[in-house]
């Protein structure tokens, strides 16, 4: 009976305590809902205070240098870093929900990826604080007004900032290891758009100024180690040559601390000590040029600049067995633009200012003799590389108020373009130079390459006459078997009587002191990644009498074996008449690698680089990618034209070319 009044009790009690518990879920769920939204709207007060410190700093990092106070930035960037920090603290009891929540639409990307983002911002804002204080000595005595700050005064500043700089480097590179965890096409397309549009321009070209302000003093030898000897190698582009030009003058350099303790220039012509063994030639100079062993003056026949520098440096050994610590090596337009940005120079012998407008046009002129003169004595036709190279220094060294800025994006864009090449024997600077393609290295990366090369052996200067373009198609209809066809135009812009005369032992014309109006004798190269297969080409046969040898060379395609790593190379020679076009073509099977899966299923990624020849202006460059049927395009990279299935670029190569088409295939 007891028992059965318990049983009949606990069933009176149990449908009121699951009440109540029901109850106390509701209220607890409320409670917590409203806890949440609490701080979700805390959250959402911190973030849009970061929002708005980040978005009156982004306007003041627009400005110019010359209109930048970094005391006010750097406080900036301070206020910046502190309410970031007071979001993150807001918002760090939540995120460990934030990579599970990729599901949500058009944000889910944003969330997910939440905590990396705001490790991204509070690492480069922290490394941009410590480059910005590094860095303020130079860039305010930079800005001062009647500055005289020299080489060497900016090579000490630079010293005393490297502590402080190494610090930044270290910093900016987790902040670099953070972004690579971003998958940026799962972001929504705004937060898409600020990442890889805004703040991934912005962390090249902070990771180009820390790599530069970091090597600098290695390379100017204020590193400690004494002064660093430089081989100099002044390349003229109207003789073409695959590094940028023929070999005129070699030059000595030597820096300590930033400072020019000697500058020598000295001609390359018959300077051979023939008691010692000279290395054979490359056959095609054996063959066509009847040069049987290689000297200094024909050591940049290699494209691959490292290689090129190696041979100069050992072949420059012969009589000068000093070691060297690297090689620059530079053209005509290099001395342009350099004169650009530092204003017109006072140079011996010249009778009036050279400027960026006519240095090209008075060192074709000062190679030829003095007019209605005897020849004086000593006289040497390319003197004036080194008068010019005193008043550069003169002018760099005593000017006052020199452009630093300006010297500095004129130095970039030269290593850009291709009209300076460095390499050094340093680890450090050879890797930075390789990472940036500063040091003109032959090299393919994932996806298609092209890279043609001119090599001007028809002892004459007509490459000032000479215009070049290229064309490249690619056939991806059939993703299993893609093919690309090239084709080379040249245009020699000389008479069309111009003498087809390859060396000419006749009585000296008078244009024999700097000979343009000619034929034009080239050795054409075209490189591909490895993998790549040659299946047909459109040539010519050039005649006996047009050779140096007299022997006819058939219209073939030379396979070339140059040991370059990832790269092979294929040779043809051509002979363009005065007035007249010539047109040469080359048809490839290309490997399947040249397509890579993307992110979404049945999505494709065709890339392509094209690196330019040193010593070139822009090449104009026609590219055509044709998809398969119904394929999509998602993107290109570049300005396109995008008709059904076919992509048109029509671009130059003023700098190497990237290209990216994305394209989804039904």
């Amino acid at each position: 009976m007891e028992r059965e009044f318990v049983e009949l009790k606990n069933r009176k009690t149990a449908p009121g305590l699951r009440r109540s518990l029901r109850w106390l879920a509701v209220f607890l769920l409320v409670a917590a809902l409203g806890l949440a939204g609490i701080k979700g709207w805390r959250i959402y007060q911190k973030g849009l205070i970061v929002y708005e410190d980040a978005t009156a700093l982004r306007g003041s990092l627009r400005s110019s240098l010359e209109g930048m106070d970094f005391k006010e930035t750097t406080s900036a960037m301070t206020e910046l870093q502190g309410d970031l920090d007071e979001f993150a603290k807001e918002a760090r009891p939540l995120l460990w929900l934030a990579p599970k929540l990729g599901w949500v639409p058009t944000y889910g990307g944003d969330l997910a990826n939440a905590p990396n983002l705001i490790e991204l911002a509070d690492q480069l804002i922290g490394a941009s604080i410590v480059a910005l204080e590094a860095a303020e000595p130079l860039l305010a005595e930079i800005n001062s007004p009647g500055s005289a700050l020299d080489p060497a005064g900016v090579t000490a500043l630079l010293v005393d900032a490297q502590p402080r700089l190494l610090e930044a480097r270290r910093e900016f590179d987790q902040a670099l290891e953070v972004r690579n965890r971003i998958e940026a096409g799962g972001l929504s397309p705004r937060l898409q758009g600020l990442l890889t549009e805004e703040l991934d321009p912005l962390l090249a070209l902070m990771d180009d100024g820390l790599s530069l302000s970091t090597t600098l003093p290695l390379i100017l030898g204020a590193d400690g180690n004494g002064p660093k000897t430089y081989l100099l190698l002044a390349q003229n582009e109207d003789e073409l040559r695959p590094t940028g030009g023929f070999i005129t003058t070699v030059g000595r350099l030597v820096l300590h601390e930033g400072e020019i303790v000697s500058l020598e220039f000295e001609s390359v012509d018959n300077r051979e000590d023939w008691t010692k063994p000279y290395p054979a030639a490359p056959w095609q100079l054996q063959e066509y040029m009847n040069a049987d062993v290689l000297i200094l003056r024909d050591s940049n026949w290699f494209a691959d600049f490292p290689t090129s520098a190696m041979w100069a440096e050992y072949l420059y050994g012969y009589d000068h067995p000093e070691p060297m610590d690297g090689v620059i090596a530079f053209d005509q337009q290099f001395l342009v633009m350099l004169l650009s940005a530092l204003g017109p120079l006072e140079v011996e012998g010249a009778p009036y200012p050279i400027t960026g407008a006519n240095v090209i046009e008075y060192m074709r002129s000062a190679k030829e003799p003095p007019a209605d003169q005897p020849v004086p004595s000593g006289w040497y036709r390319k003197e004036f590389i080194g008068d010019i190279a005193d008043a550069l220094l003169d002018k760099l060294m005593n000017g006052r108020n020199n452009n630093w800025r300006a010297l500095a994006v004129t130095l970039t864009r030269a290593l850009e373009e291709r009209h300076l090449l460095l390499q050094f024997d340093d680890p450090a600077v050879t890797s930075l130079l390789a990472e940036r393609g500063w040091d003109n290295a032959v090299r393919p990366i994932g996806g298609d390459f092209l890279m043609t090369t001119d090599t001007n052996i028809g002892f004459n200067k007509t490459n000032a006459l000479v215009e070049v373009s290229l064309s490249y198609d690619v056939d991806l209809t059939d993703l299993s078997a893609p093919t690309a066809a090239l084709v080379v135009t040249h245009t020699n812009n000389a008479s069309a009587d111009a003498p087809c005369v390859h060396f000419d032992t006749r009585p000296a014309p008078e244009d024999y002191a700097y000979p343009m109006d000619r034929c034009y004798w080239a050795y054409l190269r075209a490189y591909k990644q490895a993998g790549v297969e040659l299946t047909d080409a459109a040539l010519h046969e050039i005649p006996a009498e047009w050779m140096l040898l007299e022997r006819s060379v058939p219209a073939r395609v030379d396979e070339l074996d140059e040991q370059l790593d990832g790269a092979r190379g294929f040779g043809a020679l051509i002979v363009v008449p005065g007035g007249q076009s010539l047109s040469t073509s080359f048809e490839f099977s290309l490997p399947t690698s040249v397509i890579s899966p993307a992110e979404a299923p049945n999505q494709y990624t065709y890339r392509l680089k094209a690196q330019k020849q040193p010593g070139t202006l822009a090449h104009p460059l026609v590219i055509r990618v044709h998809l398969p049927d119904r394929a999509g395009v998602e993107s290109v990279n570049m300005q396109a034209l995008v008709q059904g299935n076919n992509v048109l670029i029509q671009t130059d190569l003023r700098t190497d070319v990237y290209l990216e088409v994305v394209f989804h295939v039904p």
